[in-house]
């Protein structure tokens, strides 16, 4: 029974793996659809949603195979509680990466009324706590999912100021509300995200350590 156990654990670990990269490489592209104004890779981000989707069912069905059938202990119950909600997480990411990817679509064409950087540090910031996070929780390290969740703190920050800055444009500027709009949406998105990965630095704390954290 034991041996099955470590099989379904790792096979539910690879599905995990599998999630993760997809749910990074569709924030990434997602991304750079909206700076690049790149419907068909907006599309294609949408399109690829469903693996992610697919995945988190996957990793449920085990999840609850394994509840059923293996007689976990407490700790194996803590354990796989925390998988189903980083899946939860992931799933979300992907979530925001589309609904991104559709804000370049309703978009379309169109001349910038001032230059993204704001938004640019902020995606590099967000892409890094995910990475880091996921990296944690892979790793199972403790230290690096603190260092990652005070992160979050930082990307709101930018997020606040970049709102207020595309609100003072959106007074002063005629025909950019659409954009204005979207551009704010998209750092929303991306703060949502930040926050995701802070839930599973969380998550990744309460799993180790048994402490239930928030930051």
């Amino acid at each position: 029974m034991r041996e099955m156990m470590i099989e379904k654990t790792g096979e539910i670990h690879n599905k995990i793996k599998k999630m993760s990269e997809l749910a990074s490489k569709s924030i990434e592209k997602a991304m750079k659809a909206f700076v690049d104004q790149d419907e068909e890779m907006a599309r294609d981000v949408i399109a690829k949603d469903k693996e992610i989707n697919s995945c988190e069912q996957d990793i449920e069905n085990l999840c609850v195979t394994f509840a059923a059938t293996q007689s976990p202990v407490a700790s194996d119950l803590r354990r796989f509680m925390t998988v189903l909600r980083v899946v939860t997480d992931l799933e979300r990411v992907g979530d925001y990466s589309c609904n991104i990817a559709q804000i370049v679509i309703d978009l379309g064409k169109y001349d910038l009324i001032k230059p993204i950087v704001d938004l640019k540090i902020m995606e590099d910031k967000v892409k890094d706590m995910l990475r880091d996070s996921l990296k944690a929780y892979f790793d199972q390290d403790v230290s690096l999912a603190y260092e990652t969740a005070k992160k979050d703190e930082d990307v709101d920050d930018l997020y606040e100021k970049m709102y207020r800055e595309l609100l003072s444009y959106m007074k002063t500027t005629d025909n950019a509300e659409d954009q204005i709009i979207g551009l704010i949406l998209v750092g929303r998105y991306l703060e949502r995200i930040a926050d995701h990965a802070t839930n599973i630095c969380e998550r990744l704390i309460f799993m180790e350590t048994g402490n239930s954290v928030k930051f």
